[in-house]
């Protein structure tokens, strides 16, 4: 069953950002999303809608396992698709047996809409092209030296429909501003080679005012970023619509000041 003719998608994950993550990327694709942060509370959902069409399964969950959680699950709605996706590269037997798709996390956002798209089609709503440029999409430039919160802050600027541009080093970061046209920057503080107020600098030289929001650790930004940095967010604590929120602002903020 569909409600407002769009498959549903039910997301069961332990880690809070994962699934934040994942329900932007998805509604952004036409999706009606459901969360579950365990797996108990996954099956408490299923048990209350009838609207779901499909389920996405994190593997390594604390209290009860993606393969309980999936066999419970088939027993019950034998009918039902389940993806597993999951950091772990071989999944056990037992698990393989009853699910119906895997998708290893980290990979690019294209191959979960890909197995996504197997089992269910959005009535009147197409997948967005994630690497589609359109006219008027503004693109932002996001350098991290961690994969992980990268392909994250990947996922969640282009399910609000930016173009994002990678970079995991400070020069890399440098190199891909200098040949790029970008409306906004995020960059990490701390960053191999050099640092993210360095780079800041360097950026801010070639391009006053291209907006430039630094992530970091620091519960206040040192002073060596005054003046240089339009915007810092403490990196630990910062929620996907906060991010979004604050990239949008500062674009829209300068794009006033471009127009006045």
């Amino acid at each position: 069953m569909m409600r407002n003719g769009s498959p549903t998608i039910l997301c069961i994950d332990d880690d809070s950002e994962t699934l934040a993550v994942r329900q932007h990327f998805l509604q952004s694709c036409g999706y009606e999303v459901v969360t579950a942060c365990s797996g108990i509370d996954g099956l408490r959902a299923l048990s209350e809608s009838a609207s779901i069409n499909l389920v996405l399964l994190d593997y390594a969950m604390p209290g009860m396992n993606g393969d309980e959680v999936a066999e419970k699950l088939k027993f019950q709605y034998p009918k039902m698709p389940v993806v597993v996706v999951s950091a772990i590269a071989k999944l056990p037997e037992r698990l393989l047996s009853v699910i119906d798709g895997y998708v290893q996390k980290g990979q690019d956002p294209d191959v979960l809409l890909r197995a996504v798209s197997r089992f269910v089609k959005s009535s009147g709503k197409e997948a967005v092209p994630m690497h589609e440029s359109k006219p008027g999409q503004k693109t932002v430039l996001c350098a991290e030296d961690d994969e992980d919160q990268l392909t994250s802050r990947r996922l969640v600027l282009e399910s609000a429909g930016f173009e994002v541009l990678l970079a995991r080093t400070g020069p890399e970061a440098l190199q891909v501003f200098k040949t790029h046209s970008v409306d906004a920057v995020i960059l990490d503080y701390w960053m191999p080679g050099m640092k993210g107020v360095s780079v800041a600098r360097e950026m801010k030289l070639l391009r006053p005012n291209t907006p430039i929001l630094v992530l970091s650790g620091f519960a206040a930004l040192p002073d060596e970023t005054i003046g240089i940095v339009d915007s810092w967010l403490q990196k630990r604590d910062v929620e996907p619509d906060e991010l979004l929120a604050e990239i949008k602002r500062l674009i829209e903020r300068n794009t006033r000041n471009s127009t006045a």
